[in-house]
């Protein structure tokens, strides 16, 4: 169900209400936008339906005293520092899957930079065809790139969203989650975030790429499901307290955006090394789980498109194109071979 909601005749009104430091005089208000004091009227009424907590002073004027944990478009473009990444917002309520809601988007032509978020998602995917857990109180957001690139960029793609929510992270709460080779987040080895890359191609040249991003933010332990509560983690656990959802998703648009210019102008080399500065899984014992095979090794660095070296016992040094890399643990170390 989308909540696109066209608030233009009322988006002033926010901005002045915003901008006003005590109450703001209706009449003066009206008049200034040439409207009668029973228009007015109606357009506070749809900032309270949208969660806009006004007062109001009979012969005074409104004052603005409460601002929703919504992700609407007006918010999230108001104050972002980017160019291309979110200047064209797609919101919901509850979708099935952003991931699907940007696919269609980007086969109907839609720019480079679109965003598509959800408060919720009813059905939506991760990598290797996995569901996962995304209520109210996260952020599940999917954008849109039109790199004129080769289809291998996709890891390094891969790679960079990664660096991007971690930098922001950094920047809005000073945590240094630990990133799992090619699209997790951690907290303690338990999950923080997802990342989910998928891309269109023709004739060996990306159409599309759809970056979608799952960060669990304001979630309670117990809000999660049972089997969850000691595999996933959220900020508002680490640190005791709610995130503000808006400029998390700021920082995570202007930190991506700023890496996919390096990018574009620099190739891979540039956000590989901004990966391997991170803390990362390189040095640590890991299981690899790959179609028809279960082997262990010691991630030992990345190679020039993104791809995972992982050196097993023997010395040998594997590439790691696809499949599920985990830190090994002890019960992981007794069912697990040698290669």
């Amino acid at each position: 169900m989308s909540a696109i909601i066209d608030i233009s005749p009322a988006e002033s009104l926010l901005g002045e209400l915003k901008a006003a430091s005590g109450t703001l005089s209706g009449g003066k208000v009206a008049r200034t936008a040439g409207v009668s004091r029973t228009a007015l009227w109606k357009r506070m009424e749809t900032l309270r339906r949208l969660g806009y907590q006004i007062e109001a002073a009979p012969g005074v004027g409104y004052r603005l005293v409460g601002v929703p944990d919504r992700l609407y478009p007006w918010e999230v473009r108001d104050g972002l520092g980017t160019k291309r990444l979110g200047q064209l917002i797609h919101h919901f309520d509850v979708t099935g899957s952003t991931q699907d809601e940007a696919r269609r988007l980007a086969e109907d032509g839609a720019p480079e930079g679109t965003l598509v978020v959800a408060e919720e998602q009813r059905s939506p995917r991760g990598r290797l065809g996995r569901s996962y857990f995304t209520p109210q109180g996260g952020l599940w957001f999917s954008l849109i790139l039109r790199p004129h690139r080769s289809p291998e960029a996709v890891t390094s793609l891969s790679l960079l969203a990664a660096v991007g929510l971690h930098q922001a992270i950094e920047d809005e709460t000073g945590l240094q989650p630990t990133v799992r080779w090619p699209n997790d987040l951690l907290i303690k080895g338990r999950k923080l975030a997802g990342i989910l890359v998928e891309m269109a191609s023709e004739q060996d040249v990306l159409r599309y790429v759809i970056v979608g991003i799952g960060l669990n933010v304001n979630l309670s332990k117990k809000d999660f499901p049972t089997d969850l509560q000691t595999i996933a983690v959220s900020l508002k656990e680490t640190l005791g307290a709610k995130v503000a959802r808006v400029p998390l998703l700021q920082r995570i648009l202007e930190r991506t955006e700023a890496l996919y210019d390096r990018f574009l102008d620099d190739g891979p080399g540039p956000i590989l090394d901004a990966w391997r500065a991170l803390p990362t899984i390189l040095g640590q014992r890991v299981v690899v789980q790959e179609l028809h095979d279960r082997w262990a090794g010691t991630a030992a660095d990345l190679d020039e498109s993104g791809a995972l070296l992982v050196r097993t016992d023997d010395g040998t040094l594997h590439r790691v194109l696809a499949g599920d890399v985990r830190i090994e643990t002890k019960a992981r170390r007794k069912r697990v071979k040698a290669r």
